[in-house]
């Protein structure tokens, strides 16, 4: 379920939104950051003698694998499992829709990216990266996932 206010809009089925060239364009990008997080997840586990920080790597990109099928899915619910933060209208249900399904895209690049920079916080010293550079894209990450929720939200009432 995308949950993103209290409006349902269950009386309204018929609508499906199809995926758009950008729509398929994001989500080849999301998988691409999850190869990406593997990827170095598997050589930070091969090249660090601290098992631990390596399971970690291994969990995040695990999780960043998780995280992208979830969100993933969330993109092809029918509408009745969708939430909006305004009252859905048959004059607005078709951009109301559209508005969520890009969200849940953007969202899932944004938590895979997020899940791909955690790879590398705890070996960051020893691969040469500047200490505290994985602190500082985390939270540049995690500011970018709130300017898009922002956004969503004024264009979810902007198009109302």
């Amino acid at each position: 379920m995308l949950n993103l206010g209290p409006y349902s809009a269950k009386e309204i089925s018929a609508i499906r939104i199809h995926p758009t060239v950008v729509d398929r364009i994001m989500e080849g990008v999301a998988a691409l950051f999850a190869v990406a997080a593997w990827v170095c997840a598997i050589w930070v586990y091969l090249h660090v003698e601290d098992k631990v920080t390596a399971n970690f790597s291994l969990l995040s990109a695990g999780l960043g694998t998780f995280s992208l099928l979830a969100i993933g899915a969330t993109a092809y619910l029918p509408i009745r499992f969708v939430h909006f933060p305004v009252r859905i209208t048959q004059q607005n249900v078709a951009t109301q829709f559209f508005l969520a399904i890009r969200l849940a895209r953007v969202l899932n690049i944004m938590i895979v990216l997020l899940f791909l920079v955690l790879v590398f916080n705890k070996v960051e010293v020893e691969y040469g990266i500047p200490q505290g550079l994985c602190n500082m894209l985390t939270v540049g990450v995690g500011c970018l996932m709130a300017i898009v929720l922002i956004v969503y939200y004024i264009l979810a009432f902007k198009y109302k």
